[in-house]
């Protein structure tokens, strides 16, 4: 029965996944991230590890009209800013021509090893309460259904824990136990550059308090053959094993550094403040603090989540939204720890504590439907562009983008190309002046040339008569 129940959660988060993805975003990148992500699939499917075009180099004239959000430029060669382990995960969707499914498939696998680790650590009958809590948090379940790199690694980050876990469980396979730990861990470097510090950093300290040197060395060299991949990458990209494409993106003010500040202290409130919107149940850890006392296990669990919170808390450049997205790899610790809180009102409390676990799982819901609305208004107009571009019909056509497709955005959000250029049916460029465009059309003839304005606004530049347009014309 609790395998069932294990494979139920899993398949409804899979379900879950697919209607938002299918329904919410019509499958479409409705960040730079998800874009990003998506361009270097596109490029490694084809057996490429960057496009080239003489407008991929910042000292083109023409660069500013193709410049890009999480796309990294560098004389002459374009790819995304992150690192290559999710773009590869991606590619395998690519190739098959469904690469939203990569994201559900991974979200149902992780899934069912929490509910597997719930049933064999903290008992069957918690099954249902942590399967429950998953499929409610659709904060879960909308970056399962995106195209970003959060699921994959919180997938890595969880089962390297659980190879961890069972290291000590059986100390007669230690070593070769830890060198998985320590593979896994390497290759969610290569996923997200930060999620494995945590982790590894507990893993580490635990060894070398226990003088278990020897695992310790098995440890790390599993990490360090999969993290070694980024310096490969670095290299072949830029020839300096130690520049990350991220570093080659150039990214304006505090973009994409880590730095002690004012900043990130108050974008760590926001994303904890995010966090109980999106799963109020952590709020019971609070609130029942010294009533639960929680045991050595439970405390682990949430050294681990605040040790992810304190990471990116060195991370200034912005709240990581919709949702607390940054704190999505250590999420199934404080879940766990979430799940002991309800094993403890079960057992050990009287009507108080069981009320507000109601409760809670009414602001779950509350909070779960609130943050789907809001992503669905803000996918609607996400996709703003993509609706007005439709009403041109066929043939090979150029956009030029005085605007971003929703108020939050700028134009650089949806230069939207695939790698080679010549082979797109629509070609999307910022607005630039006359020259410019003039040497943009020569570039690229024989394309009707159009201008988009946010919201639905559409005109032929040839005699500048507006075209009817179906979209509202009022601002969300």
């Amino acid at each position: 029965m609790a395998t069932k129940q294990k494979f139920l959660f899993s398949l409804v988060l899979f379900l879950e996944a697919l209607v938002i993805a299918f329904v919410l975003m019509e499958r479409f990148p409705p960040s730079g991230d998800d874009y990003s992500y998506l361009y270097q699939a596109k490029l490694f499917a084809s057996g490429e590890l960057y496009a080239q075009d003489a407008l991929y180099d910042a000292a083109n004239p023409l660069h500013n009209c193709v410049d890009t959000n999480c796309i990294a430029d560098n004389h002459g060669r374009r790819f995304s800013k992150y690192p290559p382990g999710w773009p590869a995960f991606l590619a395998l969707g690519t190739l098959a021509g469904i690469p939203w499914l990569i994201d559900p498939i991974l979200g149902a696998v992780l899934v069912f090893l929490i509910l597997r680790y719930v049933e064999q650590r903290m008992g069957k009958n918690l099954v249902n309460v942590a399967g429950t809590l998953l499929t409610l948090c659709l904060f879960v379940c909308y970056y399962t259904a995106s195209l970003r790199a959060h699921i994959a690694s919180a997938l890595f980050v969880f089962a390297a824990f659980l190879v961890y876990d069972a290291s000590r469980q059986r100390p007669q396979y230690s070593r070769l136990l830890l060198l998985g730990a320590g593979a896994l861990l390497g290759y969610s470097s290569m996923i997200r550059y930060l999620d494995w510090i945590p982790l590894a950093a507990w893993i580490g300290v635990v060894l070398v308090r226990r003088k278990m040197f020897a695992q310790l060395m098995f440890f790390a060299i599993g990490f360090g053959l999969l993290a070694s991949g980024n310096l490969l990458y670095d290299t072949l990209l830029s020839g300096d094993p130690l520049e990350t494409p991220t570093a080659l993106n150039h990214s304006p003010g505090m973009h994409d550094h880590l730095m002690v500040s004012w900043t990130g202290l108050e974008l760590t409130g926001v994303r904890l403040v995010n966090l109980l919107w999106v799963f109020p149940p952590a709020v019971l850890l609070i609130v029942l603090w010294k009533r639960y006392r929680p045991s050595p296990k439970v405390n682990m669990y949430l050294a681990l989540f605040l040790m992810n919170v304190g990471i990116y808390s060195f991370y200034p450049a912005a709240a990581g939204g919709p949702g607390p997205r940054y704190l999505l790899a250590y999420f199934p610790f404080l879940l766990l720890a979430v799940v002991d809180v309800r094993r403890w009102i079960n057992h050990d409390c009287g009507a108080g504590p069981r009320r507000l676990w109601t409760l809670a799982i009414i602001l779950q819901i509350v909070g779960s439907v609130s943050f789907l609305a809001n992503e669905s208004y803000a996918s609607y107009w996400r996709r703003d562009l993509e609706r007005t571009v439709r009403q041109v019909g066929h043939g090979r056509k150029i956009f030029f983008l005085e605007t971003g497709t929703y108020p939050a955005s700028n134009a650089g959000d949806l230069t939207r190309n695939p790698p080679v250029l010549s082979s797109a049916k629509n070609l999307y460029f910022i607005w630039c002046d006359q020259l410019e465009r003039d040497a943009l059309l020569r570039r690229f003839p024989g394309r009707k040339v159009f201008v988009y304005e946010y919201p639905g606004g559409l005109h032929q530049l040839a005699d500048s008569q507006p075209l009817r347009s179906s979209t509202t014309k009022n601002r969300p």
